[in-house]
């Protein structure tokens, strides 16, 4: 009768445990949509006033081993071109999201041009730190 006593208290204490492991908050809180919307926008804006050098140095080594600075600023200006050029005192539009079918954390900013919008992507890792970029091709001639 013993034994079956302690396996039961066993068996209850080891549910027990299992289920105050499962109720515990996790760790890895969801970053802060705010900083990272922020951190990006800082990017951008060094970006239109001409400075690719910064931002180049905070992407990940995967993404500088293909690409330079110098690459960054050309596809930058050419899309503009393409475009009809920026805006003087161009403000975009800027928005923070999750796509569908990623757990990545997507900033965009958007400025309307003569021909299209520039679009620039900045993405960041579901951890917050930056991930990589698109400056979106347009098909504008």
């Amino acid at each position: 009768m013993k034994r079956l006593i302690s396996l039961f208290l066993c068996v209850l204490f080891t549910f027990s445990l299992c289920a105050c492991q499962q109720a515990a908050p996790s760790s890895g809180e969801a970053p802060d949509q705010q900083a990272i919307t922020e951190e990006a926008t800082e990017y951008f804006n060094q970006m239109m006033d001409g400075d690719f050098e910064t931002f180049f140095n905070a992407l990940p080594q995967g993404v500088q081993d293909n690409t330079s600075a110098e690459a960054i600023q050309e596809t930058w200006e050419e899309e503009a071109d393409k475009l009809g050029g920026l805006p003087e005192d161009a403000s975009p539009e800027v928005s923070c999201y999750v796509p569908e079918h990623s757990d990545q954390i997507r900033v965009e900013f958007v400025i309307p041009c003569e021909k299209g919008d520039f679009k620039v992507f900045i993405n960041y890792s579901p951890d917050g730190s930056l991930y990589n970029y698109v400056i979106w091709k347009n098909e504008a001639e």
